[in-house]
């Protein structure tokens, strides 16, 4: 299979990739090295050059800001969010469009957005930037193809062996797990 991994620059990334090498798959890894994130025909035209992929996996950086609400915030500060947002928001869109002939989309994510103990104002921001991703994920999963999102909470203590089940568990390709986020230790469970 041909994988396409947007979001391969960190040692997680290429501990996943190098999993999908052992089994015999091609991943082309992509960042903003190699890719112009903000311009649609630019990374179509990129992205031409290389096989259509089979899974298309999001592994990109979700930012986050602190809301202060006991203060109003500047329009410069607002429209820097706003902008911010429409990047992740709109490369993801961009993406799923060039590479639409895919049947099969990955979302690396979190599971914030189903919890609230501890986590309150000061994470709002990533739980909006987080949705919105898994609004796109849900979308993509009506248009018929397989497409979730996986959280590796707990991942610092063994960056490796998540890896190594991440792979896993995407390369196993369950219709099951469409349109949800997992945390992985639960997709696991299902295996056991």
């Amino acid at each position: 299979m041909n994988i396409f991994l947007i979001g391969s620059s960190s040692e997680f990334a290429s501990n996943i990739a190098l999993e999908f090498v052992k089994k015999n798959n091609n991943v082309y890894k992509f960042g903003r090295a190699n890719l112009s994130y903000l311009d649609y025909n630019a990374m179509k035209e990129e992205l031409s050059e290389y096989p259509d992929p089979d899974i298309v996996i999001f592994n990109t950086h979700c930012p986050g800001h602190y809301v202060d609400i006991s203060k109003q915030i500047s329009v410069e500060q607002f429209l820097d969010i706003s902008q911010e947002f429409n990047k992740v928001f709109y490369n993801k869109l961009y993406l799923y469009d060039i590479c639409k002939q895919a049947d099969h989309f990955v979302f690396i994510t979190s599971s914030i957005t189903q919890w609230h103990e501890d986590i309150g104002f000061e994470k709002l921001m990533y739980r909006q930037f987080r949705a919105s991703e898994q609004q796109i994920m849900k979308c993509i999963a009506v248009d018929g193809k397989l497409s979730y999102g996986l959280c590796p909470g707990g991942m610092d203590d063994d960056p490796e062996a998540y890896a190594t089940k991440l792979a896993q568990i995407i390369l196993k390709q369950d219709k099951k797990l469409n349109g949800r986020i997992h945390l992985v230790g639960e997709v696991l469970h299902w295996d056991e």
